[in-house]
Order: C-alpha cells, then structure tokens, then sequence
C-alpha cells in the first residue's frame, strides 16, 4: 500500500507548532513539502519523524550545556556550539529533498479534485447526449 502523505494540520501536530508555523518553515526551506494542484502542501512521515527527533535531539542537548557564571555570579547555562555553528546547523537541511513522481501528483489530483472531475466527466456526457 502507498506511503500517505501528511497534510499541514497533521505535520503542524506532530512538531507542535502551529499550522502558520509550519508555512512559514516550508517556504524559508527548512521542512520539505510537496504542493498538489499549486495551493494544497503535503508532507512524507519521514521527513517529518526526522525533523522531530532532531529538535528533540537538540533541547535535550540544550538543556545538557555547560553551567557558567556571568559577571554577577548568577548561574546559567550556555551552549556548547558557537553561534556561527548554531547558524550553519539551523541552515543544514534535516533530510534530502524527495523526487515527487507524476504517479503522486496524480494521485493527489484525483484525491483533491475527484468531484471536479467526476461532475465535469457527468456534465460532458448529459450534454453528449442531450445532443443526439
């Protein structure tokens, strides 16, 4: 059985964010997705499963800083990576760019679009056979 892609209230779930959020990080490129007929974004549970563990990869190792002390004594934690490496790892795709085929976006036409087609298809024959 085919893999179901993942639509944007369904991703925005699995990461805990919210759905604008989640837009917002698919058009600056930091989460991969597939756009069906231009407007409608889908999501592979992989890519999302990965994204997820990497951030929780990541908070646990934030929280795991070293404990430093600023000029007034107060105790905090810092983080073991430079902000140039912060930036570059922020930057780093979490998972490669995956191919959609024409089989897929079919698929999905048809998923979004069925009533469309079927109505169009009806109307074509009512008129074919009105014209008899």
């Amino acid at each position: 059985m085919p893999e179901k892609l993942l639509t944007i209230q369904e991703a925005a779930r699995i990461l805990g964010l919210a759905e604008e959020e989640v837009k917002r990080l698919v058009d600056i490129g930091e989460i991969p997705a597939y756009k069906v007929g231009g407007t409608f974004l889908r999501f592979r549970r992989e890519h999302i499963d990965a994204i997820r563990k990497e951030v929780e990869e990541f908070e646990s190792k934030e929280h795991e800083g070293l404990e430093v002390k600023d000029a007034g004594g107060a105790a905090g934690t810092a983080h073991p990576y430079t902000d140039l490496e912060r930036e570059i790892k922020r930057r780093e795709p979490l998972v490669s760019q995956y191919d959609y085929t024409f089989l897929e976006r079919l698929k999905d036409l048809w998923y979004f679009k069925d009533f469309y087609i079927i109505s169009t298809l009806l109307i074509v024959i009512v008129i074919y056979i009105i014209m008899q």
